[in-house]
């Protein structure tokens, strides 16, 4: 195995074994506090939630997030999975207030990317304790070498924080979930083929995190539409994506074009891929 950055040969196997890996620290407590209280006034600015368009690819807008997405002990642990070239294909937010209904049900990432090979990860990074209690997220271990699964029919309750109500026609009952719980600062990482999912949230506190998705600049998409993504690490030598610019710098208008052109495509290519529901939460 080549030399690593950040993981231990025994961690990368155990990914390539069970398509996860938790917790990896990412950040201080510290700073997961500081990015939770600017999300805390984002939301507030935005009038108390941060719903639409505003939840995805959140690295276009805000510096202090372009900043998390390109955390070296993050890009270190996923050129350890993927290799020296990287993009950062999407991000979203997911909240839990405290006492929320709100679940998410058994899917895959790769339904409604469409990359293929479909060797894209998901950091999951905590801005507040994740726990069982509080409804962190559960991974079935291994579901990833089923690779891209149909899908079973809907479920369309308003509880369940997927838009599409996504379900995967898999027999779950025959593998046993493992919760990955965190701590601020820390990440679980899995497999765009795992299938994940989470419970509500009992706790008496909120839960909140972040996800970034990196993916290799050789991956292709099924479909013809082409997305956009960020180079953040390496050299991008194939031209498969329309190349996103970091908001350093820009303006506010500049910055929010680029952000509504970036989501378009993306929102596009999950409609293309068979996602009815684009508008209602992302």
């Amino acid at each position: 195995m080549d030399t690593l950055n950040a993981l231990n040969e025994k961690q990368v196997i155990g990914y390539r074994e069970d398509g996860y890996l938790s917790p990896v620290n990412i950040i201080s407590g510290t700073e997961a506090a500081d990015i939770c209280e600017r999300v805390e006034a984002l939301e507030k600015g935005l009038g108390g939630q941060i719903a639409g368009t505003n939840r995805s690819k959140l690295y276009l807008k805000h510096d202090w997030i372009y900043q998390l997405a390109i955390t070296p002990r993050m890009l270190d642990v996923a050129e350890d999975l993927i290799g020296p070239d990287i993009l950062l294909y999407y991000s979203n937010c997911w909240f839990k207030n405290d006492r929320d209904e709100g679940y998410v049900t058994w899917h895959q990432d790769i339904t409604y990317f469409g990359h293929e090979p479909p060797e894209v990860l998901t950091f999951w990074v905590a801005l507040t304790p994740s726990t069982e209690e509080s409804g962190c997220m559960q991974v079935l271990p291994g579901t990833h070498k089923h690779g891209p699964l149909p899908l079973a029919a809907p479920d369309l309750n308003d509880r369940n924080m997927l838009p599409s109500g996504q379900l995967v026609d898999f027999e779950t009952d025959d593998v046993v979930p493992v919760s990955m719980p965190l701590a601020p600062g820390e990440a679980s990482v899995h497999h765009s083929c795992a299938i994940h999912g989470s419970l509500p949230n009992m706790s008496d506190h909120r839960r909140m995190g972040l996800t970034f998705c990196f993916q290799a600049p050789s991956l292709r998409q099924r479909g013809k539409l082409q997305t956009s993504a960020m180079l953040v690490r390496g050299e991008d030598h194939y031209g498969l994506y329309h190349h996103e610019q970091p908001p350093i710098g820009s303006s506010e208008n500049e910055r929010t074009r680029r952000h509504t052109e970036a989501v378009a495509l993306y929102r596009a290519k999950e409609a293309e891929l068979g996602k009815r529901t684009v508008t209602r939460l992302d």
